[in-house]
């Protein structure tokens, strides 16, 4: 965890961890007061049930400030972090693309801002959450047209404590160069296979 182990010292252990993580998965997330098991998806406040119809595990730069599912979180600046060790991204055509896995030169994790929600019901309480993304940059731009909004720990520490009044300048802050890519096994393309394998590098793309 290097110099993010003091930012996310309180890891919850109620969290899913592994290597491939997907949507409506309970993951790990940091607010500004705690760490916290959260689904991955956000659910509204003002939502019927504890879920979506709509893909909420993402939520795009541009609009996220006016999509409905996310305005209560963004307006009441309800920022978290959301880290792993990287991310997958798909190339190539429909019905045989070719996942990547990315992630930091130095080892270090890549930590995601997200905003978080809490729902509940009179039977249930949930908490859960988005990652904001953008239009890529730099070398990412040739693998997928969007990324995640990627923080370094001093970013991270405002995005936490400053709220999204800080989010423009982020922005103009993404910088991809500690980044690296490669392909890695299609076996990562079904949700239920698990472990270190599928984040290693594959030498040759079918």
């Amino acid at each position: 965890m290097g110099q993010w182990a003091e930012l996310m010292q309180d890891w919850p252990a109620d969290a899913d961890i592994g290597y491939n993580i997907a949507p409506t998965q309970i993951i790990p997330v940091f607010t500004a007061e705690q760490g916290k098991a959260m689904r991955w998806g956000m659910v509204p406040p003002w939502s019927r049930e504890a879920g979506s119809r709509y893909a909420t595990f993402n939520a795009r730069s541009e609009s996220v400030a006016d999509k409905p599912a996310f305005r209560h979180a963004w307006e009441n600046s309800q920022t978290c972090l959301v880290p792993a060790l990287g991310y997958y991204e798909w190339k190539g055509e429909k019905g045989n693309k070719q996942p990547y896995f990315i992630r930091p030169q130095n080892d270090e994790p890549v930590v995601m801002a997200g905003l978080w929600e809490h729902w509940t019901s009179q039977q249930q309480s949930l908490y859960s959450c988005t990652i904001i993304t953008q239009p890529s940059g730099g070398k990412l731009a040739d693998l997928h047209s969007r990324m995640p909004v990627m923080l370094e720990l001093d970013q991270a520490e405002q995005w936490l404590n400053d709220g999204v009044a800080v989010f423009d300048l982020l922005l103009q802050e993404q910088n991809t160069e500690g980044l690296i890519f490669y392909p890695v096994d299609k076996a990562v393309n079904k949700s239920t296979n698990e472990g270190e394998t599928l984040i290693h590098k594959v030498d040759s793309v079918a």
